[in-house]
């Protein structure tokens, strides 16, 4: 990968240009964004999963481009083949081949970031929480974290849900999200490691087919479908929740899994088992900083009450027994 002065140049040359064909104003986590889109194309590849804000504070500049607005190839490792991650002076960038490559890099003293597609598409993960790596470098330097969790709350608190994919994240957190909470979230969310204050990063879900009748209400008629490895899944987008996405602070860790119990059931756990929960994907999906990451994810597993979940059979059982759950604490 090309040296980050190489890169600030080349990420300068594309903010050059006054504006984008669409632009669009969120917020992720802590921080204020300013979107601009090369296309209308890729606004609606996009703009779906972000919490759409009036102009306000900006914290990142990001630019969504591809090949035939920005030639960045430059940019691209010699062994195009292998993904690459450069952290040198105030740079970060990543580069993401898969079999949709993508180019992520910030410039993080200009606060500008971009994502260039040279292909034009993007993977359905990247979709449902687009340039997260970027916010990740945002955090670098802050108490905050992005983790793969998902979180919801009520009035006791909120609840963060640790655990690998297909244990119930997020059947457990659109049934909240169903019946009147507050949601931050089913992928991953901002935590502050020091607080337990917790942020949304996105107003996004990815539903497998079989939860399609519990969760009708959350699928519109142009939601997307997407397919990776054989795995269906609606992509949504829960911006129709408008206040009810919100986040609020940490009263409690469940580690969702499913052990055969009818009614959801809780069995008091380690804050090891939160960390253990919580770290492997996230260390894995966020390039760099690993032992930076790894503490405060060790911080935030010791912030507060940890159980394991056995969310039961009936997934609109599930929000009432949290509640009860966050009360007794």
């Amino acid at each position: 990968m090309k040296a980050s002065g190489f890169i600030r140049r080349e990420i300068a040359k594309i903010f050059a240009r006054t504006s984008e064909p669409v632009e669009a104003h969120a917020r992720c986590g802590p921080f204020g964004l300013r979107l601009g889109f090369a296309s209308q194309e890729l606004a609606g590849m996009f703009l779906p999963a972000y919490i759409q804000s009036t102009t306000g504070h900006i914290d990142l500049d990001l630019r969504f481009i591809t090949a035939d607005h920005h030639d960045l190839s430059a940019l691209v490792p010699d062994a195009a083949e292998k993904p690459r991650l450069l952290i040198e002076d105030g740079v970060y960038s990543v580069w993401q081949p898969a079999v949709i490559p993508v180019l992520y890099a910030v410039d993080l003293a200009a606060r500008r970031g971009i994502a260039w597609l040279p292909k034009g598409e993007a993977a359905p993960w990247i979709r449902s929480r687009p340039a997260i790596s970027l916010i990740h470098a945002m955090m670098h330097e802050t108490p905050w974290c992005a983790v793969h969790a998902a979180a919801v709350g009520g009035d006791a608190g909120f609840t963060l849900l640790a655990g690998e994919g297909h244990s119930g994240k997020t059947t457990a957190a659109l049934a909240c999200a169903k019946a009147g909470w507050l949601y931050a979230g089913d992928d991953f969310v901002a935590v502050n490691s020091a607080t337990g204050e917790i942020e949304p990063l996105f107003c996004s879900a990815r539903l497998r087919p079989a939860l399609i009748d519990t969760f009708q209400d959350f699928i519109g008629k142009t939601t997307a479908v997407s397919d990776f490895n054989g795995e269906p899944r609606h992509e949504l987008s829960l911006a129709d929740l408008g206040d009810r996405i919100g986040g609020g602070r940490l009263r409690a860790t469940f580690i969702p899994r499913r052990r055969g119990a009818m009614a959801p059931e809780f069995t008091p756990a380690r804050p090891s088992d939160a960390f253990r929960a919580l770290l492997p994907t996230t260390a894995y999906e966020l390039p760099g900083w690993p032992n930076e990451i790894a503490d405060k994810v060790a911080k935030i597993a010791g912030l507060a009450p940890v159980f394991f979940a056995d969310t039961g059979t009936a997934p609109m059982e599930i929000p009432p027994a949290f509640a009860r759950q966050l009360h007794q604490l």
